[in-house]
């Protein structure tokens, strides 16, 4: 069994030496065989939050937003939706079940008008909800500079606090009990 200590420690030097190579490669030096469920999506979501930078430029042209987790990985930009593509991604190598979520945040409350995009994970048995975009750092107010500053408050965030600020377009993914199934292991 994989000391979580020692694990988190051993993280940012692995994620340092991963440059140029592929999706598959990181993720198996990042979840090396022992690794535990919730220590897989810990190390993915941190290498995601600390690598990806947000893509000012495709705010300004959306032609440019991708959803290519290959891309984004080489690329090391993207916007929301490359963010939940790519943790997806990672966590479908690593051998986690992982869907990404779309909907309305922040001020925009309008179901089925969907601005963002952000995960939800299964972690032993039970769907855990995440947003590496948020969780990565932030965009100044003119949209000129992306400034990465992780916050841990969007990792596998309770779903009662991840509803204030996040409305999926399928009221299944709050993880509200009284709104689906699959909090409860559908």
């Amino acid at each position: 069994m994989v000391q979580l200590q020692s694990w988190e420690t051993n993280l940012a030097p692995i994620a340092l030496e991963v440059k140029d190579t592929s999706i598959e490669d990181l993720v198996t030096k990042l979840c090396p065989p022992g690794t535990l469920e919730h220590q897989k999506v810990k190390a993915i979501f941190n290498w995601v939050c600390h690598n990806i930078e947000y893509d000012l430029e495709a705010i300004k042209n959306t032609e440019l937003i991708s959803t290519d987790p290959a891309e984004i990985f080489k690329r090391r930009k993207g916007v929301c939706c490359g963010y939940s593509c790519l943790f997806e991604e990672m966590c479908r190598v690593a051998g986690l079940e992982c869907v990404q979520i779309s909907g309305g945040c922040g001020e925009n409350k309008i179901k089925g008008k969907s601005l963002h995009s952000w995960n939800a994970v299964r972690i032993n048995k039970e769907w855990k909800l995440l947003d590496p975009t948020w969780a990565a750092g932030y965009v100044n107010s003119d949209r000129t500079k992306f400034f990465f500053e992780y916050d841990e408050k969007y990792f596998l965030t309770d779903p009662k606090v991840f509803i204030e600020d996040h409305f999926p377009d399928d009221s299944k993914w709050t993880l509200l009990p009284e709104t689906n199934q699959v909090a409860r292991g559908a």
